[in-house]
């Protein structure tokens, strides 16, 4: 190719190159504002420093923000630094991928990074909590650093909600002995207990009237013949899952999943 065609392309492109760099980004990822207050939103801390230095944000640049409360926020960048990034509301909407109904599930403690995955998979599929307790069988134990082990899956939660397009992160509760557990069924509606040896499908439950419902989901021991009878005199629902023994952790993906689909929240 001529040299003279060569300088006509660089001539021609040069402008466009500057064109793409300069303009606003519009960035898909999704963060939790820290405070909002008329029409300014600040985000602080660790979503700060990833913005700062992962995303590169630049004045300007737009992003969704979420409140923790079922709005998202479509918002520009001001002012910027790693500890405190300041954005214009530019738009409200309320955030359509929060279910209507509340599904507490109760999951016994399994072993090993289970229950970061169930936290993970439980957050997708549109839980409102998940609260850990300890049962007769259970191999694992309560944790002797409960709290850095509770803001472990809190963050899950977090980077779930964020993935899933959720505006709340799913709410991580204390681990519970199964006495309390027994105690906090009178919270819901209805209670789920999903078991290997109950017979009655799922579908069989009418959720028309219930706003508040609790799943009930084994660890890898499973239950004993008196924590059945406990639950059964506590009002809970004896599900099944079908004919195979699942594992605790697809047991638990599983129960939910139809739970959420019964109760009309996966339309």
């Amino acid at each position: 190719m001529p040299t003279s065609a060569l300088c006509f392309i660089l001539t021609i492109n040069r402008p466009l190159w500057a064109q793409v760099h300069t303009h606003k980004k519009i960035m898909a990822h999704r963060y939790f504002l820290t405070d909002i207050n008329d029409n300014i939103a600040t985000v602080t801390d660790s979503e700060a420093v990833h913005l700062c230095r992962v995303m590169r944000i630049k004045s300007g640049d737009e992003v969704i923000l979420c409140d923790n409360s079922g709005f998202d926020y479509r918002a520009a960048a001001k002012d910027i630094s790693e500890k405190l990034i300041t954005f214009d509301i530019l738009e409200k909407t309320k955030n359509t991928a929060e279910p209507a109904k509340d599904l507490v599930v109760y999951m016994a403690l399994p072993k090993s990074d289970k229950l970061e995955f169930i936290v993970q998979k439980a957050c997708e599929l549109g839980a409102r909590k998940l609260v850990p307790f300890v049962s007769e069988f259970c191999v694992a134990q309560k944790s002797k650093k409960e709290d850095s082990k509770k803001l472990r899956l809190a963050k899950i939660s977090a980077e779930a909600a964020k993935q899933c397009g959720r505006s709340t992160p799913m709410e991580i509760g204390d681990t519970i002995t199964f006495k309390q557990l027994l105690g906090e069924l009178k919270q819901n509606d209805i209670n789920l207990f999903f078991y290997e040896h109950a017979d009655m499908p799922l579908n069989k439950v009418d959720f028309a009237d219930k706003q508040t419902v609790g799943v009930i989901i084994g660890s890898e021991g499973g239950f004993s013949q008196k924590e059945c009878q406990q639950l059964a005199e506590n009002g809970a629902v004896t599900i099944s899952l079908g004919k195979r023994i699942l594992r605790c952790e697809t047991a638990a993906v599983s129960a939910i999943t139809l739970a959420m689909y019964n109760m009309g929240e996966m339309e």
